[in-house]
């Protein structure tokens, strides 16, 4: 069964070849290679192309006409893409040598999957008390998954027991360790186009879709990169993201087949995300924190006074951070 690779980049001429060697070094090769360009500044497509005449390996590269972030840039990738199986690789990040064989292997088996994903190995590696490994810490094995039936002897093919609600409110899937199909990915919408978050909620529409398998192995390096790294800026603008998405599922306005234990557990898990959004903006001081409360993931979820009312540390966190800076 044929496949693309999308590798998605914005200014990252001097990362995007390791990304391309390890597509090149796979033991199973795609019928496509599409690179996306976010409306680069640098010479990323001159690196794409000299990379493609040097390995004789064709690469379609589209060049986007303004920076729309990486929901924008992979559906542009995966309206491209002619195969029916999509696998997306970052600029930065690295394939293992036999990912893209061992991804492939359980949804050609089982018509039923529509995700094949695996773990990957975060580079640098963490420091102590952090996972080194993506899913290994985030998915309880024996419990959110069985041994696929059918499945070839040593395959260690897994799939999840409850897909909607593994991957709820945690987002463990990495988006370089897996492989999907693109009529399912193009049946829910295809790609979420948030500049956070997007990850997680597209492989949660695709639960709507079919079954997840999942194997025990590293399908890829990730590398931690100065500009991944958080502050309370951006911490703030994630909670208010997520708090936004969580919003949708519970409202239908984000489409998804909610089991009711599990619309439970998202009316619970958006109490504490609000509570999330209210600590972030407070680190950044009054007038950020009263222009959040009126922002409508607050407004949706109470008026500033209940706000200040139910959260009082808070407001004197915001208070307290206007006066020191």
């Amino acid at each position: 069964m044929r496949f693309t690779v999308i590798i998605v980049t914005y200014n990252r001429s001097g990362l995007i070849e390791r990304a391309l060697d390890s597509i090149a070094a796979q033991t199973l090769a795609p019928a496509e290679i599409i690179v996306v360009d976010d409306a680069s500044t640098d010479d990323t497509a001159d690196v794409v192309a000299r990379w493609s005449t040097r390995n004789a390996a064709p690469v379609t590269f589209i060049a986007a006409e303004r920076n729309g972030g990486e929901g924008v840039v992979r559906n542009i990738g995966m309206k491209a893409a002619s195969t029916p199986l999509i696998a997306f690789l970052d600029s930065d990040d690295e394939f293992r040598p036999d990912a893209m064989e061992r991804l492939i292997a359980p949804l050609i088996a089982d018509p039923s999957l529509v995700v094949s994903f695996a773990d990957a190995f975060v580079m640098p590696e963490p420091g102590p008390g952090l996972p080194p490994r993506l899913v290994e810490s985030r998915l309880a094995r024996d419990v959110e998954t069985s041994p696929m039936e059918g499945a070839p002897d040593g395959s260690g093919w897994h799939r999840l027991n409850d897909p909607q609600s593994t991957l709820l409110l945690v987002s463990m899937i990495p988006s370089c360790s897996a492989m999907f199909r693109r009529d399912a990915a193009e049946a829910v919408g295809w790609f979420p186009e948030y500049r956070r978050a997007g990850d997680w909620l597209f492989w949660l529409k695709l639960t709507d879709r079919g079954g997840f398998s999942c194997q025990f192995f590293d399908a890829a390096n990730v590398y931690r990169q100065g500009d991944n790294l958080t502050s309370a800026g951006t911490d703030a603008l994630w909670a208010q993201q997520m708090l936004h998405v969580y919003l949708g599922l519970r409202d239908g306005s984000i489409p998804l087949a909610l089991t009711p234990a599990n619309r439970s557990r998202l009316d619970s898990a958006i109490d504490e995300k609000v509570g999330h959004y209210r600590y972030w903006f407070s680190r950044k001081g009054w007038r950020a924190y009263w222009q959040a409360l009126g922002q409508e993931e607050a407004r949706a979820t109470g008026s500033r006074l209940a706000h200040l009312l139910r959260d009082p540390k808070s407001a004197a966190r915001a208070l307290y951070s206007s006066l020191r800076s």
